[in-house]
């Protein structure tokens, strides 16, 4: 009943109000630092590495690349609390002019665990950003000739400097419910990002400023039977007048859960970032490793551009499983 409740509520604040945002992933829920930096160390396992890559509009000739990736791990255990570290980074180029977006930094969470089956995180991070553009990509109206264009005529144009690099902090809570010797398990985040609302102009130029980014985050697993999960996905993300919302829900079907080691499984999700696209997805599970493919079928008015076909999205996570503890040992289940 609390399960049903909680995702019921959620789906219905996420529903209210729809938007579009560019820089974004698909399977966000393989890609959880990016929604809130209290989700570093939250994972079965002690080490995690998570890939994606995501093609975007290839039909239209500014088609956008996007890549994350992260590394997470826990590195202290005292009794009810947890300390985790993680490293991340992101790249995204666009548009004729190459229009880059590269990000590294760190987080860090600390987590406390309430009873066995719940855990409250808070986390925090902080990144460098860097802004690049090629302008010897474009073109300008001073290199036609009359009749033809010549591309060694100077542009006559003045640019200062092609980059800025600049520091972002970001914020988060997150909450955790995972009963023990069961597959049920549900995270809700909350994160915050550039909340210095860093000068993101290049060169001098500091009037340029990033509004800060607000992302919530709903993950939900329920174990129905012993093969069978039903999964339910959802985010919304704010910044500036951009907002983007993604809701969705699916199947996960266990093959195999004779061990950790062996457990395989294979997951069927189909979500909708409304106004934007619709968006099955595929995830197959093989002991450490998890791979997911999903592809966004383009619903919007850039339809007309793209002739619905939106972007393609890979997913690569692998995870260091725990040893089971002995029975005799008394520990934490949370962690």
């Amino acid at each position: 009943m609390r399960f049903t409740v909680l995702v019921t509520v959620w789906l219905f604040f996420s529903l209210l109000t729809a938007g579009a945002q560019d820089l974004h992933f698909s399977q966000f829920y393989h890609n959880s630092m990016h929604l809130s930096p209290a989700t570093t160390g939250v994972f079965r396992g002690d080490m995690r590495a998570a890939a994606i890559y995501r093609t975007q509009w290839a039909s239209v000739p500014v088609s956008y690349q996007t890549f994350s990736g992260a590394f997470d791990w826990k590195a202290f255990r005292r009794q009810n609390n947890l300390v985790a570290f993680g490293l991340m980074m992101e790249h995204d180029r666009a548009g004729d002019a190459a229009l880059t977006w590269t990000q590294l930094g760190g987080t860090v969470s600390v987590s406390h665990a309430i009873g066995a089956w719940q855990a409250l995180s808070g986390g925090f991070g902080l990144a460098f950003a860097q802004r690049t553009f090629d302008i010897g990509k474009l073109t300008f109206k001073n290199q036609w000739a009359g009749d033809y264009f010549d591309p060694s005529l100077p542009t006559k144009e003045t640019f200062g400097s092609r980059s800025g690099i600049f520091p972002t902090v970001s914020a988060g809570i997150n909450w955790l419910y995972e009963p023990v010797d069961s597959r049920t398990r549900v995270t809700a985040g909350f994160g915050l990002f550039h909340l210095n609302k860093p000068a993101s102009g290049f060169g001098d130029d500091k009037s340029s400023r990033l509004p800060i980014r607000t992302a919530l985050n709903l993950q939900a697993t329920k174990q129905l039977t012993e093969w069978l999960d039903i999964i339910v996905v959802s985010s919304w993300q704010q910044m500036g007048a951009a907002r983007e919302i993604l809701a969705g829900a699916g199947v996960r079907r266990i093959l195999s859960n004779e061990t950790p080691a062996t457990e395989t499984a294979i997951q069927f999700t189909f979500s909708s970032r409304l106004g934007d696209a619709l968006i099955p997805a595929i995830q197959v599970e093989r002991g450490n490793w998890t791979a997911g493919l999903s592809y966004d079928w383009n619903t919007s008015d850039f339809e007309v551009a793209t002739n619905n076909r939106g972007g393609l999205e890979l997913a690569l996570i692998y995870r260091t499983l725990p040893v089971p503890p002995p029975k005799v040992r008394k520990t934490c289940p949370i962690f």
